[in-house]
């Protein structure tokens, strides 16, 4: 299988049953067959679908008779890849018509598919006004916009998800002063040691990327470490101890270090401890890891601060991994309530009287958000919500007690400077007295 169009259909099949998009381009034979130039138009392809995946088959019912039976998922698939071409990536209506349909011919579906897809490329127009991008927002994500933001806000939402992300760098503070990184990297700070630019796909072929000056990080995932830079200053970062849950792939270990801490990071994944680890030997920095499960950890020692990144349905990062939009993580909200509300609970067993536990989630649910805080606080009046986030604040919403609600949207940080932010949930919380 050598055609861009079946490989691009195959790889979506397999992310509907749950498998994400980057292993499978790791794994899968047929894909890395391909030259960069292909793998990076399938990648595109991949991603366009996924993020306008409601509309894509909102769009095949329209000129379907009768649903598609599910074992011919292949060819809703090829379909689907068809669709996105057409209406999203301007490529050659011609071109991919006639691929598309050769392909079919093997399961001898060509006929509908010529049929639809001539359909969809008459009717280009009326379905661009008839389909907006607001049905592309699952009803799990939807009904939590709903109960916080406007509709103008849901609607700028929906437009901003179905753009190509850019991409951040944090560089390192020791290095920002001697090279001209917006020159290097053509990009522009966005904070002080954040760089806004262009992905081109190609991250280890950017300048100084074998010399580990940078790595990439969002800047709503840099924003608790920020925090933390904030309640602690340098001159006692050498005396104060800071336990990292849930900690890689690394960013937030990276920027720890970076800023000075006395940090020990801990992950319960093998797989992903040896992402950390690589990502960590390339910038030469070389803090305390631990692979076990936090709830089986038993430190001898309490700390000034746990950061917890907890497990979550990553619905804030809908742009940048659209497959969170075709998996139904309403199935695993549940889970994932009970797994974040275990890490916190045993997370103040190891907090010193008058510490902090930083808690995190890339999400943009209210049940991992805000409610988990408000249950956590209900069963330990011990612990308050402290108003630590004056220099952040700008980025998103507080919507309670002091918590950070940052939405996936287009932020203006100067007046030629906007960029991108992803939804992220930030609460500080201080330890009063031991219980």
């Amino acid at each position: 299988m050598t055609n861009t169009r079946e490989i691009a259909s195959e790889i979506l099949q397999r992310i509907y049953k749950k498998q994400h998009l980057d292993k499978i381009c790791e794994n899968e034979p047929n894909f890395k067959k391909l030259d960069q130039r292909d793998k990076n138009f399938v990648r595109l392809t991949i991603l366009e679908t996924l993020r306008r995946n409601i509309q894509i088959d909102t769009i095949i019912k329209r000129f379907l008779t009768k649903p598609l039976e599910y074992k011919r998922i292949k060819i809703q698939n090829l379909l689907r890849i068809s669709i996105c071409q057409i209406l999203f990536l301007k490529v050659s209506e011609y071109a991919v018509v006639n691929t598309t349909v050769e392909i079919a011919k093997k399961y001898k579906f060509h006929k509908l598919v010529n049929a639809i897809l001539r359909n969809v490329c008459r009717q280009k127009k009326q379905l661009f006004n008839e389909f907006g991008n607001l049905s592309n927002l699952p009803s799990w994500i939807l009904k939590d916009l709903k109960k916080n933001l406007s509709p103008t806000e849901i609607k700028q939402i929906s437009k901003v998800i179905v753009e190509e992300p850019e991409l951040n760098l944090k560089i390192k503070k020791s290095y920002i002063k001697f090279k001209n990184w917006e020159v290097i990297m053509n990009g522009k700070f966005i904070e002080s040691d954040i760089l806004l630019t262009k992905n081109n796909g190609k991250i280890n072929k950017l300048p100084f990327f074998d010399e580990g000056l940078w790595w990439v990080q969002g800047l709503s995932s840099s924003l608790p470490v920020k925090c933390l830079d904030n309640l602690f200053p340098i001159s006692q970062r050498k005396e104060r101890k800071i336990l990292e849950v849930c900690a890689a792939p690394g960013g937030k270990t990276a920027q720890l270090v970076d800023y000075g801490f006395q940090s020990i990071s801990l992950d319960i994944s093998e797989y992903r401890i040896n992402q950390l680890k690589t990502n960590l030997d390339r910038l030469d920095y070389k803090p305390e890891i631990i692979c076990t499960d936090f709830l089986n950890y038993n430190p001898d020692q309490k700390f000034d601060a746990i950061l917890l990144d907890a497990p979550c349905s990553a619905s804030g990062l809908i742009q940048k991994k659209p497959e969170i939009l075709v998996i139904n993580k309403q199935t695993d909200l549940k889970k994932l309530m009970v797994e974040q509300n275990r890490l916190l609970e045993y997370s103040k067993e190891f907090v010193k009287k008058d510490g902090y536990i930083i808690y995190c989630v890339c999400s943009i649910n209210n049940c991992e958000g805000y409610e988990q805080i408000n249950k956590f606080l209900k069963a330990n009046k011990n612990f308050s919500s402290v108003n630590h986030v004056d220099s952040i604040k700008k980025y998103g919403r507080i919507l309670s007690d002091n918590m950070l609600q940052i939405y996936p949207k287009r932020f203006k940080f100067s007046d030629n400077i906007n960029g991108y932010l992803d939804g992220f949930f930030i609460s500080i919380l201080k330890k009063e007295k031991n219980s």
